[in-house]
């Protein structure tokens, strides 16, 4: 092992907020189990590289995050005994409504569900969180448009899938997000607070008929508006009962200000290998292109 580099234990592992990696890279994944760590270079200073153990005593955890589940289900299937040698996994879903901003997530909203369901069956409710995230609306020509327009369905399908929380967000218009939107052809929309609260009435009103819990996401404004909770994206009291051991709930200062996740160890990034296929207009992960 290279001295010169860092060594890093993390009982929680995210795979990953940087890019889909459940969707593209699972082979990636297996290679790295079996080799027992992960060099994981910082976004944001590419000379510091740590080395992330990946064996199971010290990794009590993997948190998983996609759009589609199909890859890592077909992975799981054929390398079960790997996979089970840690105490926990836990899944981020995002099903979004089918829109043109996504224009690289082929698959259909039914294979998604079916995807979802097959999650619930293996590790439980408890171990899979939907996300409808985030809530974009943009301007095409002289029309406004958003990505709300199966937002019922959706709902109403993971309800009777047992499960009875949704994380949710309204879209950050970063610089590189907006000048990406706007050359694709879509104006990103400033919604203001008020014109935000009108539409999460209307979103509540269709979860409050489900049964499901709205949770904003970095969004402390929206905690303003009766009926919507603070997220716990990564959650430590949870994974701490799916591990069946405790877990440290410290606060991860390394993500954004309002965020109330507890700390965890990303092992994805931004450029190469990691460059997300997806490639969704909104996305904040996606690095400015010259």
């Amino acid at each position: 092992m290279d001295a010169t580099i860092p060594f890093v234990k993390s009982p929680i592992l995210s795979c990953s907020r940087r890019c889909d990696i459940p969707a593209f890279l699972m082979d990636w994944v297996m290679d790295k189990i079996n080799m027992g760590y992960v060099d994981v270079r910082n976004p944001f200073n590419p000379k510091q590289v740590y080395r992330v153990s990946l064996l199971p005593e010290d990794v009590k955890c993997w948190v998983w995050w996609s759009k589609d589940f199909g890859p890592f289900i077909k992975c799981y299937h054929q390398n079960r005994p790997l996979f089970n040698q840690y105490k926990a996994h836990y899944f981020h879903f995002t099903i979004n409504s089918p829109s043109e901003l996504e224009p690289n997530v082929t698959i259909s909203l039914e294979e998604r569900f079916e995807q979802l369901k097959w999650l619930i069956k293996t590790f439980g409710k408890l171990a899979v969180n939907f996300r409808f995230d985030p809530i974009v609306f943009y301007k095409k020509g002289k029309k406004i448009h958003d990505n709300l327009t199966h937002f019922e369905y959706i709902i109403e399908t993971i309800s009777s899938l047992g499960l009875e929380e949704m994380i949710f967000s309204f879209v950050t218009i970063y610089p590189k997000v907006k000048k990406r939107m706007i050359a694709r052809g879509k104006h990103p929309v400033t919604l203001s607070f008020q014109e935000k609260k009108e539409i999460v009435i209307k979103l509540l009103s269709t979860c409050k008929k489900h049964d499901v819990v709205m949770k904003a996401c970095c969004q402390p404004d929206l905690l303003r508006i009766s009926g919507i909770e603070q997220a716990c994206c990564i959650d430590a009291t949870k994974i701490e009962a799916l591990a069946g051991e405790t877990i440290p709930k410290i606060r991860d200062t390394g993500q954004r200000k309002n965020c109330n996740c507890h700390k965890s160890k990303d092992i994805g990034g931004y450029t190469g290998i990691f460059k997300c296929k997806h490639d969704c207009d909104y996305c904040y992960a996606s690095p400015s292109r010259k």
